[in-house]
């Protein structure tokens, strides 16, 4: 064995290790436990199930259902991972100040948090499919999820960034939720990408988390391959962004511990 995999198998120790203190931090006294993670996106789907269904035609679509909850939980996915991942080196710097450990591994983890409660919810989905009547195709099932990759490079990406950001800016924390609040309206979740006609459809068109969401839950519902000229444009970019955000991340996260 090499001394670089040791090192690998290490790093991926205390990645697991982080990833199990932050699910016990996180649920330490709770009742439910996990269940809260399919509270937030179960309860918005019921509320805006009935709403829409009652307004529109898209209650009559047996599809409406599963195209509902899974454009919630992909939008929940990025929000919670750009959340968590912002916050993970606060949430850890008592750690940080204490241990000497690859920084990045505390980003990661965070967002393994985001993909746990997404793996959760995506059998939630799953049911909804099987029950609403339609069999997801093997094809676009992995088309779904390598949306989701490329969904989990944005979000990783994006955290190198704003982790080393937040800890010199907090103010971040209100210009992120505020920014969630117009994305969630813009992203195609609670209706069809092609239904939004003249500049409005044109602007939302132009939103790459609501190419990625028309994108995943067809493919996952209808077994349709649509918009992939775009998402292997914004897989690129999702690289790149990988790639210039550990570079930022390196180089500044040695600067960082005077401001905790």
């Amino acid at each position: 064995m090499t001394i670089l995999t040791k090192i690998e198998n290490k790093n991926f120790d205390l990645l697991k290790e982080l990833v199990k203190t932050r699910f016990k931090l996180r649920y330490n006294n709770s009742i439910l436990g996990f269940v809260w993670v399919l509270m937030k996106p179960i309860l918005s789907f019921m509320i805006m199930y009935f709403v829409f269904s009652a307004f529109r035609s898209g209650g009559k679509d047996p599809a409406f259902a599963a195209n509902l909850f899974s454009g919630l939980i992909l939008f929940y996915f990025l929000q919670e991972g750009i959340v968590f991942g912002m916050n993970s080196l606060m949430d850890m710097a008592n750690i940080i100040l204490k241990i000497n450990f690859p920084r990045e591994i505390a980003v990661a983890s965070a967002i393994v948090m985001a993909v746990i409660n997404l793996s959760i919810n995506f059998f939630v989905i799953l049911l909804i499919t099987l029950i609403t009547g339609f069999m997801p195709s093997v094809l676009g099932t992995l088309y779904f999820f390598f949306i989701v990759l490329i969904l989990f490079a944005l979000v990783y990406g994006i955290t190198l960034f704003l982790s080393i950001i937040f800890v010199k800016v907090r103010d971040l924390t209100n210009i992120v939720e505020l920014v969630f609040q117009l994305l969630f309206w813009a992203s195609a979740i609670f209706y069809n990408l092609g239904d939004m006609t003249g500049r409005t459809g044109d602007i939302i068109r132009l939103n790459p988390v609501a190419i990625l969401i028309d994108a995943a839950r067809r493919a996952f519902i209808k077994g349709e391959f649509v918009h992939i000229e775009v998402v292997l444009i914004i897989a690129v970019f999702a690289i790149i962004l990988v790639l210039t955000g550990r570079r930022f991340f390196n180089k500044n996260v040695r600067k960082i511990a005077e401001f905790f």
